[in-house]
């Protein structure tokens, strides 16, 4: 049987990402604690600006991290698969920041959405390259 190499760098960036969502779900239940809900926002803004931060990085995180770890795996693109880590770790934290700041618009969140957006869809495109050209 052949030994698949490690894939670090999604390693090191799902530990990145894990401590992010731990702190996110932290921050989010101290929001239940200091707007006493248990369930829902119950209508407070911020309480629901904390729980989207949790939630949002919850929903596009684990998606990444099986489109990078492919791809790390791949062997083809090793010197874009840190590049894409970054920027996603880094838009997923601007996201979060964006919220923090502001409801409406910002441009952390701008940032945030189009940082998720291009790297997703640029692993996608790295894969299909690799499909491709796959035997």
């Amino acid at each position: 049987m052949t030994a698949i190499a490690f894939p670090a760098i999604t390693a090191a960036t799902a530990v990145v990402l894990a401590v992010l969502q731990m702190f996110l779900l932290l921050y989010a239940a101290r929001g239940r604690g200091q707007f006493r809900v248990g369930l829902g926002d119950g209508g407070s803004e911020p309480l629901l600006a904390r729980i989207r931060m949790h939630g949002n990085l919850a929903e596009n995180a684990p998606l990444f991290l099986i489109l990078l770890m492919l791809t790390e795996m791949s062997g083809r693109w090793s010197g874009l698969v840190p590049i894409f880590a970054l920027v996603f770790v880094l838009a997923r934290f601007s996201h979060a920041v964006g919220l923090r700041m502001s409801a409406g618009v910002s441009v952390f969140r701008l940032f945030g959405v189009v940082g998720t957006v291009l790297t997703v869809l640029g692993l996608c495109v790295l894969l299909a390259i690799v499909l491709l050209h796959s035997n």
